[in-house]
Parts: structure tokens; C-alpha cells; sequence
């Protein structure tokens, strides 16, 4: 066990794998080497390159981003619209930001960057002010209609200096707004 300290305290020192470890790490070796049990494997004639087929399956699957796009807005649209007569009920803001997550979460991946920006600010809109009444109705309609406008406005994949502008913009109003609360 001395050893093993002593072993230990000498890496300690040293920078592995790059990183600094510090004085209380202790290196572990693993019995089995499991380098040794893998095999590589040589691609054979006719072997279908993985990351070319998956980059075919996405282009394939942008066709439809367009249509899923819109489809989106129109469901993160009516749960605006639900919110606002509601007086934003807790069963619908909780809607509407889930509405808003599945485009921030997305909306990049589609080619929608910019969509995916503004519904990043409206769920940390949604997320902040509390109670829900406090939350700018007309804020939110902007953030609605804002990833509407750049999904209709921007060619996918493209750069939209405009909808990048109008992202940021809404950003910066939002966050102005929660730390106008503090």
C-alpha cells in the first residue's frame, strides 16, 4: 500500500493525459487491457461508410424540415393564442414552453438558427418570471411571431443577417425585462 502512495504521489506531479491531476489523485490501472480484446476492422469493398449514409438520411430528411417547421409555429402559435385568453393559465404557459423547447431544440438541427434563438428566449422568459401573471403578453407575441417571420423569411441553412438582428434584439429585451424584476 506504501508503495502503491508513493506510486501515486510521484504521478501527482506530472500532467497526464494533459491535465493537471493535482496532489489527492490516485491513477488507476485496469486490469485488462481492453485494447488488446478489440479488433479493427478494414472496410471491404461494398462496406457502406456510416457517416456518408447518415449524411444522406439527413439530407434526405431536410426536405421535410420546411413542413415540420411549419407546423411547429402553427402549434407554438395556438398555444400563444391559448395563453393570452387564458390569462396564461399554468396548464398553458406550460404548453407554450414546451412548444418553445422542442423549436429551441431543433430549430438549429433544421436550419432554423435563428428560430431556435428566439424560442431559447422565450423559454428563459417563461422560466423567470413568475407568477406567470407578471409575464408581458405582448413580449411573448413577439417571440412568436418573431420565429414565424425568420422560419417564412429564411432560406434553411442559410445565414439571415436580419433574423440573427431580430433574435438578438428579443434576447436583449427579454433578459432587460427579467432583470428589471430583480
Amino acid at each position: 500500500m506504501a508503495a502503491k502512495a508513493a506510486a501515486s504521489a510521484a504521478q501527482s506531479d506530472e500532467l497526464v493525459d494533459e491535465f493537471d491531476i493535482g496532489d489527492d489523485a490516485e491513477i488507476i490501472s485496469p486490469k485488462v487491457d481492453l485494447r488488446r480484446k478489440a479488433k479493427e476492422r478494414r472496410s471491404r469493398p461494398g462496406d457502406v461508410d456510416p457517416v456518408a449514409a447518415a449524411e444522406a438520411a439527413m439530407a434526405e430528411m431536410s426536405q421535410t424540415f420546411a413542413g415540420w417547421m411549419d407546423t411547429e409555429i402553427d402549434t407554438l402559435t395556438a398555444a400563444w393564442q391559448a395563453c393570452v385568453d387564458s390569462n396564461f393559465d399554468e396548464a398553458k404557459r406550460k404548453d407554450l414552453y414546451r412548444r418553445a423547447h422542442d423549436i429551441k431544440g431543433q430549430a438549429a438541427t433544421l436550419g432554423f438558427p435563428a428560430a431556435g434563438q428566439v424560442a431559447a428566449s422565450l423559454c428563459r422568459l417563461l422560466d423567470s418570471v413568475k407568477p406567470a401573471s407578471r409575464i408581458p403578453a405582448e413580449l411573448v407575441g413577439q417571440h412568436a411571431q418573431a420565429v414565424r417571420a425568420i422560419a417564412n423569411e429564411t432560406i434553411q441553412n442559410e445565414p439571415n443577417a436580419i433574423a440573427d438582428k431580430l433574435a438578438q434584439r428579443l434576447t436583449t429585451v427579454t433578459e432587460d425585462f427579467i432583470g428589471s424584476l430583480a
